[in-house]
């Protein structure tokens, strides 16, 4: 399975000091949550001194910043791809959700910790709102074309309950697996029950099409 500074190292060519740190800072943050990793672990992993390291990021709160404007930029990027699709293929819905959850994973460490984080750094509070928001526009709008496409019959009444729990599960599960069953490294099998989850939501209003579709989604790797 590629990791995150795997992936983020292959979209530069030359990898530059400052991202090299963000891409390690990436993977020891997922791996341990940033409240176990020192300033000096960091360092070493880049193979930098920690004067070079300070020379970038003056605190650990700076690096939280620039790796969240990651996150943004990833997200972003996702929800301009789902808000202009119009296909209406059942594959396509299947595979924002694979897509959204992809992006999680990568950023496992702001979801699985996002509480900690925001007391750490306050800044971070309107902009993960605001990152927030910008989802639940995204799904409700997914959410719309399923409907016009039969693909999935939601009652009006239904509809305001299923987008926030979607919303919730798909954003905060790996908070739930942290703080309720104590699980701190996550796999790619937390993944997988975390996509289920959502699922389970979606699937007793779905079509035969759309369900098949998903059943066959679940069945493949989430991340490559």
């Amino acid at each position: 399975m590629k990791n995150a500074a795997t992936n983020h190292a292959k979209k530069a060519g030359r990898v530059s000091t400052r991202d090299r740190i963000l891409n390690a800072v990436l993977v020891l943050f997922n791996e341990k949550g940033p409240d176990r990793v020192t300033t000096a672990e960091i360092a070493r992993t880049v193979g930098i001194n920690e004067g070079n390291l300070y020379y970038h990021f003056k605190t650990k709160e700076a690096l939280l910043q620039a790796l969240f404007k990651r996150l943004e930029t990833d997200a972003t990027a996702f929800m301009k791809d789902a808000g202009s699709n119009t296909a209406t293929d059942p594959g396509i819905f299947s595979g924002f959700m694979r897509r959204w959850f992809s992006i999680v994973w990568e950023h496992r460490y702001i979801f699985r910790d996002l509480p900690g984080i925001i007391a750490m750094v306050p800044s971070l509070r309107e902009p993960a709102r605001a990152l927030s928001t910008g989802m639940r526009i995204v799904v409700d709008g997914t959410l719309r074309q399923m409907r016009d496409a039969r693909l999935i019959d939601v009652p009006d009444d239904d509809a305001p309950q299923l987008l926030a729990n979607v919303w919730i599960v798909s954003t905060y599960w790996a908070v739930y697996l942290s703080l309720q069953e104590g699980i701190e490294e996550l796999g790619e099998e937390h993944l997988g029950w975390g996509l289920g989850q959502v699922a389970s939501l979606f699937r007793p209003y779905l079509s035969d099409a759309a369900k098949s579709e998903l059943n066959a989604m679940l069945g493949r790797p989430i991340t490559n």
